[in-house]
């Protein structure tokens, strides 16, 4: 690094190449990974929990876990390898050695299967052979740290051992360990304990994740899908809490990674605010995963293909095209709700998925009016094409529509147009899954709703979570909005202390404070009431269609009485046996009195669990 006119290293750049020398820089410095052909001679793994630029503690701990798993592969496999802490901020730096050296293309598919399967890893040195490099063992970091070995002999570096084979074998594992993109299709990441039993309803992989054995082979990840699938199940933060103190596989919030194959218990008080700050992402994760449905395993893996490209394609017609997205309260809208089917189509891996509006609405936190328009709009605009209407209890049907698709039939590849590699097909699309699912979660929020601080106020606290810092005229033309009403977006932010003031114009504050603005603002809670609301008209609506199928029904079809089998109309779903339910209200004249039906949901009385129960006529 280059010193600045006042001799300091604020900048994190090397303009400057030296030949190898026995004198070591004062400043820091790093080796290039790859030589002047191309050829990695050097691999180097980075795994750093900061996010836009600014330390997480969760996320650096990831980091610490990640790089352990990692280093544990490595150790299965037989690959010489060094551990770092990269600085005194906790980054972790792992090095591999080559023998003979490895082609970009080989490095490249294996830096693709690392970061599918670690979050946290920087795989862009790997991917660069011309400027890719890292700051070696030992070397000084700019804050004043250096990096110091933790595991591994820096001999082993100077006398490389791994091979192109050895790549291949550990591209092969972490292709086969990469996790499934939908939570229900993921599996533990150790042994699980038989003998462990949740005290609230939870899902087969829920369970599966609760009781894997000290948290598996990657503590920090196992802790966070047991909260996931809490939170699928309805469970509350009090008894997550309890549970936590006792669960096999929620080790990572009782104690914590010493980077030497032990752990140390955390303090009451650390525990507790680690465990409420991933439990608030948990639920943001849950919400946006509520509408998917099975995923389908592809057969020729033609149709993922398309389905990537043309996520791909999409984010990329964001970024470049700010302004057709930005124009307006409606454009910022539309611009949510088609990502929000972009990323049900990546998760079930159908290139038509069924999405109804208030699915749609809740994902991304508009109003099911607001997910109605979009809708129509994007299709009218070519973006979307409905495939089925809206009919029962089933929800309309949307496909994307690819921007370069020629036909709808399946054309044979050819030696210009060859399909992706099915290993890096998959790891793309965890690629785009993940920055998606950041996209979505971090506009999420009850103060970004319409009585907050505005949807596309959401949109810029995400847009915020990507870079270190945005002057307001950057942060307008990303956004594609003028730089005055950008400027009132983030006069507001700045107002419930959501950013601060940088050096290079306003980032985001290190302290998540969302919460409590949206208590200031009175909006706390607003989509959770929206929740269920919507939960309680598609009841009323499910107990009405069930009724009109019975009085359309012949009398030997109708149900003729309550039987042992039989089940209540909001239960289990998917459970064998008769449904059963009271006679739908009616008026003086017969017709279905509709609003005594919503006033029979909304308290309750068709729960049953609920201790008052509504009997229709045996009343």
């Amino acid at each position: 690094m280059k010193r600045d006119a006042y001799g300091r290293l604020d900048e994190n750049s090397y303009p400057l190449i030296y030949q190898v020398g026995p004198t070591a820089p004062t400043t820091p410095w790093l080796v290039r990974m790859a030589d002047e052909s191309g050829i990695f001679r050097l691999l180097c793994f980075d795994f750093d929990g900061k996010e836009a630029g600014v330390v997480s503690p969760d996320l650096m701990e990831r980091a610490v876990d990640d790089c352990d798993a990692l280093s544990g592969i490595l150790d299965r496999l037989g690959i010489a390898h060094v551990v770092c802490q990269s600085s005194g901020t906790g980054g972790r730096h792992i090095w591999v050695a080559l023998q003979g050296g490895a082609a970009a293309g080989t490095v490249a598919a294996l830096a693709g299967a690392a970061h599918a399967n670690y979050a946290t890893l920087d795989h862009g040195m790997l991917c660069n052979p011309r400027e890719g490099g890292a700051r070696p063992p030992l070397a000084p970091h700019r804050d004043g740290s250096s990096s110091t070995v933790l595991r591994g002999q820096l001999a082993g570096l100077l006398a490389p051992s791994a091979t192109s084979s050895d790549l291949a074998a550990l591209t092969g594992v972490l292709d086969a360990a990469r996790p499934a993109p939908r939570p229900a299709d993921t599996k533990p990441s150790g042994p699980v304990d038989i003998r462990y039993s949740a005290p609230r309803p939870l899902s087969a992989w829920g369970q599966g994740h609760m009781a894997t054995v000290n948290g598996g082979s990657n503590a920090s990840w196992t802790g966070f899908m047991c909260l996931l699938a809490a939170a699928s199940a309805g469970w509350t933060l009090a008894e997550v809490e309890q549970e936590s103190l006792t669960a096999p596989g929620m080790e990572h919030y009782r104690t914590k990674n010493t980077s030497r194959g032990t752990r140390k218990p955390r303090s009451p008080a650390d525990a507790r605010a680690r465990l409420e700050r991933q439990w608030a992402k948990a639920q943001q994760y849950s919400a946006l995963q509520a509408p998917l449905t099975t995923s389908q395993a592809p057969a020729d893996f033609t149709d993922l293909g398309i389905i990537v490209g043309t996520v791909d394609d999409l984010l990329t017609r964001f970024r470049v095209s700010p302004g057709r997205w930005g124009q307006s309260e409606a454009a910022v809208s539309q611009r949510s709700i088609l990502t929000a089917v972009a990323y049900l189509s990546l998760q079930t891996g159908k290139r038509t998925v069924a999405a109804s509006i208030r699915d749609l609405a809740l994902m991304v936190g508009l109003s099911r009016d607001t997910a109605r328009r979009a809708l129509a709009a994007l299709a009218a605009d070519g973006f979307l094409v409905r495939v089925a209407l809206a009919e029962g209890g089933n929800a309309a049907e949307w496909g994307l529509i690819p921007k370069f698709s020629t036909a709808l039939r399946t054309v044979a590849s050819q030696h210009l147009d060859n399909p992706r590699p099915p290993s890096e097909l998959f790891n793309l699309r965890t690629s785009l899954v993940t920055t998606l699912e950041r996209q979505l979660t971090d506009g999420r929020h009850d103060l970004f709703t319409r009585p907050g601080l505005g949807h596309l106020a959401g949109k810029t606290y995400a847009l915020l979570a990507q870079h270190p810092a945005l002057t307001i005229a950057t942060a307008a033309r990303l956004l594609g909005v003028s730089t005055r009403h950008t400027a009132t977006i983030f006069s507001r932010l700045r107002t419930h202390r959501l950013i601060v003031k940088h050096a290079d114009g306003w980032a985001r504050a290190k302290k998540d404070l969302r919460d409590k603005a949206a208590h200031i603002v009175g909006v706390a809670g607003l989509l959770l009431d929206r929740a269920r609301r919507y939960q309680v008209e598609r009841d009323v609506w499910a107990w009405w269609q069930a009724e009109v199928t019975t009085m359309h029904a012949g009398p030997r079809r109708r149900p003729k009485g309550v039987h042992v089998s039989s089940r209540p109309l909001f239960r289990d779903t998917n459970a064998p046996g008769e449904r059963v339910w009271p006679r739908y209200p009616r008026s003086s004249t017969q017709r279905g009195d509709h609003r005594s039906a919503r006033e029979l949901v909304d308290l309750g009385l068709l729960d049953p669990d609920n201790r008052w129960q509504y009997l229709g006529d045996a009343a």
